[in-house]
C-alpha cells in the first residue's frame, strides 16, 4: 500500500469566495446603519472574528485544544497599549508588536503541547493565561491593575467618532486574515497541520518534525489573537485584566464551535453574530466582563 505524500492541499476556493461575497455585501453597511452605535457593535464583533478565527486555526487545523486564547489576546492588547502610553509608539507599530509579543507567549505556551494532548493541554494553556492575568493585575505601577489602562493613542488620521472608518479597516483586516488562512491551507504547512490533527503517530512516521510544526501552530494562532487584542486596545482605548480572563476564551470557543470548527470563515461570522446578540442582552443585565 502506498503511503500518502505530503502534497499541496486540494481545497477549493469555497471559503475565499464566501468571504469575498460577504465582504462586498457588507461594504456599505456603515453608511446605511441608522445609528453609529450599531457600527460600533459590528466593529467589536469584527475584532472577535479575528480572535475566533485564530483559535480555529489552532484547533480546527492542527488539532491543538487551547483554553488560553484570552492570554494571547490580552498580551497583544497590553503590549500595544503600554508601548503607546509609556513610549508614545504609533498604534500601527504597536499592532504588529502586540502580535509578535503574543506569538512569543504562544511559543512559551506551546512547549507543553509537545507532551500533552486534549484536556490536559487545554488546562495547561488556561493556566498560562491565568498567570498572565495575575501578573497584569498585580503589576500596578505599570499596568494600573484593576483600575484599567487608558490613554493609549488612537490610530493616526482616524477620528474616534468615525466608526465607519474603523469598520472598513477591521473588515479589511478580517479579509486579509481569512485570505492568509485559506492560502495557508493550500500549502504543505496546512496539510501537515491536518495530518498532525488526524494521526500524530502517522505524521511522525512520515518524517514530519512534530515539535517544530506544533510550536509554529501556536505562534501563528497567538500572533493573530494578539493582533485582535491590539486592535481592541486602541479602538476601545481602555483595557483591564478581565481581557485575559477565562470568559473571553469561553466566548471564543463558543464562536468557533457554533460557526463550524475547521472552516475559519464560520467562526468569524459567528463571532459577529454572537457579539450582536450579547449587546442585545445587555439590557437585561447580561455581561461577560
Amino acid at each position: 500500500m502506498r503511503s500518502p505524500s505530503l502534497r499541496t492541499s486540494p481545497l477549493g476556493p469555497g471559503p475565499a469566495v464566501v468571504l469575498l461575497a460577504v465582504g462586498i455585501a457588507a461594504l456599505g453597511f456603515p453608511w446605511v446603519a441608522a445609528n453609529p452605535y450599531v457600527v460600533h457593535v459590528a466593529n467589536i464583533g469584527l475584532i472577535f472574528a479575528i480572535l475566533a478565527a485564530s483559535w480555529d486555526l489552532l484547533y480546527g487545523y492542527a488539532g491543538l485544544l487551547s483554553f488560553g486564547h484570552s492570554g494571547f489576546f490580552g498580551v497583544g492588547a497590553y503590549t500595544s497599549a503600554l508601548l503607546s502610553v509609556w513610549f508614545g509608539v504609533s498604534p500601527w507599530i504597536g499592532l504588529f508588536l502586540g502580535g509578535v509579543a503574543a506569538a512569543l507567549f504562544g511559543a512559551l505556551v506551546g512547549v507543553p503541547s509537545l507532551r500533552l494532548r486534549g484536556t490536559y493541554l487545554a488546562l495547561t494553556t488556561l493556566a498560562f493565561a491565568e498567570v498572565a492575568r495575575i501578573v497584569v493585575t498585580n503589576w500596578q505601577d505599570v499596568t494600573r491593575g484593576t483600575l484599567g489602562l487608558s490613554g493609549q493613542l488612537p490610530y493616526p488620521g482616524i477620528p474616534l467618532n468615525r466608526t465607519a472608518y474603523y469598520y472598513l479597516i477591521l473588515g479589511l483586516a478580517c479579509a486579509c486574515v481569512g485570505f492568509m488562512y485559506w492560502l495557508g491551507a493550500r500549502t504543505r504547512v496546512g496539510l501537515v497541520f491536518r495530518t498532525i490533527r488526524s494521526d500524530e503517530v502517522r505524521a511522525q512516521a512520515l518524517g514530519i518534525d512534530i515539535v517544530r510544526f506544533k510550536i509554529l501552530a501556536f505562534c501563528t494562532s497567538a500572533f493573530f489573537a494578539g493582533i485582535a487584542g491590539a486592535f481592541y486596545a486602541h479602538y476601545v482605548r481602555v483595557i483591564a485584566p478581565g481581557e485575559l480572563g477565562p470568559t473571553i476564551t469561553v466566548l471564543t470557543v463558543a464562536m468557533a464551535t457554533i460557526g463550524g470548527i475547521g472552516t475559519i470563515v464560520g467562526p468569524a461570522l459567528a463571532a459577529v453574530v454572537i457579539h450582536v446578540i450579547y449587546e442585545q442582552l445587555r439590557g437585561v443585565g447580561v455581561v461577560y466582563n
